[in-house]
């Protein structure tokens, strides 16, 4: 009876994590196609998606319901944008302040007089994390960031209206460039003066305004601050997925292979992202689980693309060969 017994607990638990994976699986699914719906303003059927995904899964991602929050208020339902919105400030405790003021997606709660006590929430998670942070540092860090992140989230929006290559994306193209120099100044001075600043007295935000400020920068910037990046992974002051898209994108300007798969180009004729030259494809997924990061196929859902290893290692030499073309152009540029 006892080894029944034990037998009998082994499948219900293999059964349990069967059906937790099928579960992740469809989540995802259902995460996927209601966010490709909500790219097509198709607000409404995208926001059941997401509620279905959210019955499977209670303890869903704040990420996820954050932009299940936008799509309810693009969709004139306050109701339900609200409903996610306390659920991240008062149960995940939600802190980026900035973050909920600023976003254009939830304009139309901002009359409702749950926005207020919407605010005060999220005030209070930001006060309570932040309290022994370096306040001063801080507020210039959220400057840069928000100097980063304002223009980069139009660049879709852009390009759908003007479309790539046109005189508009040129001349907003060099806004952003104009803002990187300006924050890169900034960054550098922190750095030189301070070192990599320890997580505990700037927190994630500034952590990563950090990274992304020296990630849209040169490749020399890059490797003048390597070292001190890698050290502030190992002192866990740097999230080791954002130390794999750093990585990758420095060493493709060296003309090596990315290792993690982070980084892709648009293909002109196509239209579609392709990625660039991957070390050692058949592994891949190994080495972003150790980085924290998903999977490469459920990286490419969001462009709705396949991940066939076979069929891109077939197709790697072009995708070299091509690099290296526009490698060789931009040197003599």
């Amino acid at each position: 009876m006892k080894y029944k017994h034990i037998i009998t607990i082994s499948i219900l638990l293999f059964f349990e994590v069967m059906a937790f994976g099928q579960n992740k699986k469809e989540y995802s699914k259902l995460i996927q196609d209601g966010w490709k719906l909500s790219l097509n303003k198709d607000f409404e059927n995208s926001a059941k998606l997401y509620e279905s995904a959210f019955k499977l899964n209670k303890n869903a991602p704040l990420s996820d319901r954050y932009n299940a929050s936008c799509i309810y208020a693009l969709a004139g339902n306050s109701d339900s944008s609200f409903r996610h919105l306390f659920i991240i400030a008062n149960q995940l405790k939600w802190d980026d302040l900035s973050h909920l003021k600023n976003d254009i997606d939830l304009n139309s709660l901002h009359a409702d007089a749950r926005w207020e006590k919407l605010v005060v929430i999220v005030s209070k998670n930001k006060q309570e994390i932040e309290k022994d942070f370096d306040k001063d540092l801080v507020a210039k860090l959220d400057k840069i960031y928000f100097d980063d992140q304002s223009t980069r989230n139009q660049i879709m929006i852009k390009e759908k209206k003007y479309g790539r290559g046109s005189k508009q994306m040129d001349a907003f193209w060099q806004v952003i460039l104009k803002k990187d120099s300006i924050n890169l100044v900034k960054v550098s001075k922190i750095l030189e003066e301070n070192g990599w600043p320890d997580k505990k007295k700037i927190g994630k935000r500034g952590t990563s305004t950090l990274f992304l400020v020296i990630q849209h920068a040169n490749q020399e910037t890059q490797e003048k601050y390597f070292s001190m990046i890698k050290k502030a992974v190992a002192d866990n002051n740097l999230p080791k997925r954002q130390f794999a898209m750093f990585y990758d994108r420095m060493v493709l300007r060296r003309g090596e292979k990315q290792v993690y798969g982070t980084q892709l180009a648009m293909n002109d004729e196509s239209k579609t992202p392709y990625i660039l030259p991957l070390e050692d494809p058949r592994n891949v997924d190994k080495r972003r689980a150790e980085m924290g990061l998903n999977t490469m196929q459920e990286n490419l859902n969001r462009w709705n693309l396949v991940w066939d290893v076979e069929a891109y290692i077939k197709i790697l030499p072009a995708i070299e060969a091509k690099e290296k073309e526009l490698n060789e152009k931009n040197k003599k540029q």
